[in-house]
């Protein structure tokens, strides 16, 4: 399924979506917080609007690394608009809205029982974003986070004052990593005696 998804199969039914993204929390390249050094890499490239084929190649190699990287998939879209390469940004676009769809399906934002279900603090990002929303303040409360909108923009009849996200899962990656931070460093040699 994660070759399938790296070959760009759309493919691939909201089920699969489903288990890639909820499943990415067991891979050794989970990492919720932050940036790896390729995505820092491709940001970079993207920023400078450096060459398309190296901004492409390090976008996609972000994406062998990390599949589920909603930020590097939307801007993988902007990539190929830019390059009026329209075949390519529908089909990362599909990617980019199966998995927002999966988070839309996993609850409705309206209170933390109900919060939408995201592997990452930055997928809440995508979500307000495709929304059209405007965060101007956010609190942990309990196991999500809730994030408080500006009314600005929204339309009176439809504002939505904020929205609920459960982060058990970056919180529990968190967590671990800290598990044996105290914990002493070992001997850089401990089969050899001391003289």
């Amino acid at each position: 399924m994660v070759r399938r998804f790296q070959e760009q199969d759309t493919s691939l039914t909201n089920a699969e979506f489903t288990r890639l993204y909820y499943g990415n929390v067991f891979q050794e390249n989970y990492y919720p917080y932050g940036a790896t050094d390729k995505q820092r890499l491709f940001e970079d490239s993207y920023k400078a609007n450096t060459s398309f084929l190296e901004t492409e190649k390090l976008g996609l190699a972000v994406l062998n690394e990390t599949p589920v990287n909603l930020g590097v998939l939307l801007k993988m879209v902007f990539l190929y608009n830019r390059e009026i390469d329209i075949g390519k940004a529908t089909v990362f676009a599909k990617l980019y809205v199966s998995f927002l769809e999966v988070i839309y399906a996993s609850g409705t934002g309206e209170d933390c029982n109900n919060g939408f279900v995201v592997i990452s603090v930055d997928d809440e990002y995508r979500i307000t974003g495709d929304l059209g929303l405007t965060v101007i303040r956010q609190a942990l409360v309990g196991s999500c986070d809730q994030l408080i909108f500006s009314w600005k923009g929204q339309k009176r009849k439809n504002r939505i004052k904020g929205l609920f996200f459960n982060v058990k899962m970056p919180l529990s990656y968190l967590a671990k990593s800290f598990q044996h931070s105290d914990d002493p460093l070992p001997d850089k040699n401990p089969d050899e005696e001391e003289d």
